[in-house]
């Protein structure tokens, strides 16, 4: 099973988070990633102030029992890596290309790289051309290819005419803020319940402290130790998820997005995905979009919903808006409805 096939394995069968949440991508990515498991739990990963990474050696690590073998760890890392890698190689990011890293043929998934050739007038051509076609040939694929220009051209003014527009961008976005304030409030639910489950756990250990006083239980009895030992363990168990999920509600806080933010952010986008002498801004144009396929009748663009939002606020708090591009996201058409 992938991460997807695993996140959509817990989810329908309601096997929710410890705060009460739904499993994403990026929460399965990161248990699978997990030095704990292996016995090297780190700690100190990011700075206080501004949550960013910190170097690799102001990391600690401290040794934990391990639950799973290193063996099977580095062959889940193998596998993570040859399937969804999280960073995109240096080559993609400083290549010639604008769609380098992000252009796939839709009917072997292979990459769309770049090919050139000359015409009868001896100007120089360059296309995106199916990989797998061009090392294989037919026998892997009957790929396809399209001019560069045309292609660039099609996903800059795609995305510039349909994803940024005001009122494109507030349908896009209301759904994962609703899906966002949903998950707020099953963790609102779930911090109820644990609080409750420590309530109720100290009234049935003062009940047990009352009898032992006025000598109606023996502490000495037969098992009263462990149970007042365990009803502890419960309470400081509870205590400790009711933390964790206090933090969570505090650190995802309450993200209002007026339709001022929106139209400001849509105008500021288009005008900065292309270049004053022509051309386009390849790191705007990939903060927008994570995935382009390249079908026989169609241009399939995708990108993360969650990745816009975020952009979108860093906009409108003066931060740059612009990531690196990564491959493992949720996608705007992960059930290949129309998004843009």
């Amino acid at each position: 099973m992938g991460v997807k096939a695993i996140t959509c394995h817990l989810n329908e069968r309601r096997i929710f988070t410890r705060d009460g949440g739904r499993w994403g991508l990026a929460q399965i990515h990161a248990i699978l990633t997990r030095t704990t498991y292996v016995g090297e739990h780190r700690f100190n990963t990011r700075s206080h102030k501004d949550r960013e990474r910190k170097p690799a050696s102001e990391v600690a690590i401290m040794a934990c029992p391990p639950l799973i073998d290193r063996e099977t760890f580095d062959a889940v890392q193998a596998r993570l890596k040859s399937r969804h890698p999280m960073m995109t190689p240096a080559r993609v990011t400083s290549g010639p290309t604008l769609l380098t890293g992000i252009c796939f043929c839709a009917k072997c998934g292979g990459a769309m790289t770049l090919r050139t050739g000359k015409g009868s007038s001896g100007g120089t051509y360059r296309y995106y051309t199916c990989s797998t076609q061009a090392r294989q040939g037919k026998t892997g694929c009957e790929g396809r290819s399209i001019p560069m220009e045309r292609l660039d051209q099609l996903v800059a003014s795609h995305l510039e005419e349909r994803l940024l527009q005001p009122e494109r961008l507030e349908t896009i976005l209301a759904s994962v803020l609703d899906r966002r304030q949903e998950r707020a409030e099953r963790r609102r639910e779930h911090l109820a319940e644990l609080h409750k489950r420590i309530t109720e756990t100290d009234q049935r250990l003062n009940r047990l402290f009352d009898a032992i006083e006025s000598g109606v239980a023996d502490l000495e009895a037969p098992g009263l130790k462990e149970r007042i030992a365990g009803l502890k363990a419960i309470r400081e168990q509870a205590r400790a998820d009711a933390e964790r999920a206090q933090a969570a509600i505090d650190h995802a806080g309450n993200q209002a997005i007026s339709p001022a933010m929106v139209e400001t952010f849509a105008r500021a986008a288009r005008q900065r995905i292309r270049l004053e002498g022509g051309g386009y801004r390849r790191d705007h144009l990939r903060a927008l979009a994570q995935r382009v396929e390249v079908a026989d009748k169609e241009v399939r663009i995708m990108g993360s919903k969650s990745e816009l939002l975020r952009t979108l606020v860093a906009a409108s708090n003066g931060k740059s808006g612009v990531i690196g591009v990564q491959s493992s996201v949720l996608k705007w058409r992960a059930r290949k409805d129309s998004n843009l």
